[in-house]
């Protein structure tokens, strides 16, 4: 049995897990032999998914197929959660969009707060209960490095991902002396269907492009890695630089450097 086993097994509850991070964070937890409940809204992805980790690291897997926005999610998820023992809580599921503010869906924009925020929030609620009377547990919330500042084009987005940035940091306070690690994992530009679905284009920033965008893998190793030592990780050197770069800044400043950036990304709004 892996280290990680014996901290945050038997089971580990993912969302967001039928693409990009998820799925990775899926697969890797699984390789590490701790058995997955897979969240998400594509249940033909999801059944692949969980067939390919069956096969590949010989693990139970329960398919949850679910719209995280949704009011009642907690009550839908209940039976998929039933009788098992949860020691891994990793939010993932989120998605982000691009554009002034006052020009978008509001139904969209209500969407993005109930999956990036409400969701994550509920969950932790409902399933690490159980972690701090055993003593034991981790939650991961994934974040972005946009939460260190707003943004033009994407404020909301930004302002949701504080939320959960601030969500994380002050519950790993609450959770310490209960034994149970909580990480708020802030990557960057990451080479997922996120970019697509926010209307962002990776391509405009040509040859600098594979400096900037890391790789699902990269970003969940790191996390993996610091899981129970630090609560804020950000991956990548370049973000790093960036996140510490935005904290010296006066707010006003950075706010107008991460706009320059959304437009130079932006696939025309």
């Amino acid at each position: 049995m892996s280290q990680l086993a014996e901290r945050y097994g038997p089971w580990a509850v993912i969302t967001g897990a039928s693409a990009g991070i998820g799925a990775e964070f899926a697969r890797r937890v699984a390789e590490r032999g701790i058995n997955v409940v897979l969240v998400a809204r594509r249940r033909n992805r999801l059944e692949a998914l969980a067939s390919t980790i069956e096969d590949m690291y010989r693990v139970d897997v329960r398919v949850a197929p679910a719209d995280l926005s949704a009011r009642n999610i907690v009550e839908v998820l209940r039976p998929a959660l039933a009788e098992i023992e949860i020691g891994l809580l990793i939010n993932c599921a989120g998605f982000g969009s691009s554009g002034p503010f006052l020009d978008m869906d509001p139904s969209v924009q209500e969407s993005m707060l109930n999956l990036n925020c409400r969701a994550p929030m509920l969950l932790t609620h409902e399933i690490v209960q159980g972690m701090r009377e055993r003593g034991r547990g981790g939650v991961i919330v994934v974040s972005s490095v946009n939460a260190f500042s707003s943004a033009r084009g994407m404020t909301n987005y930004n302002a949701t991902k504080s939320y959960d940035l601030l969500f994380a940091e002050g519950l790993a306070e609450e959770l310490r002396p209960y034994g149970v690690d909580v990480q708020a994992l802030c990557p960057g530009g990451t080479t997922t269907e996120f970019q697509q679905v926010a209307g962002l284009d990776p391509r405009k920033f040509g040859p600098l492009r594979r400096w900037v965008f890391s790789s699902p893998a990269s970003v969940v190793a790191t996390s993996l890695r610091a899981l129970g030592g630090r609560v804020t990780v950000v991956p990548g050197f370049l973000n790093k630089l960036m996140v510490f770069a935005i904290r010296l800044l006066p707010r006003r400043i950075a706010t107008r450097f991460l706009g320059l950036l959304m437009d130079r990304l932006s696939a025309g709004y």
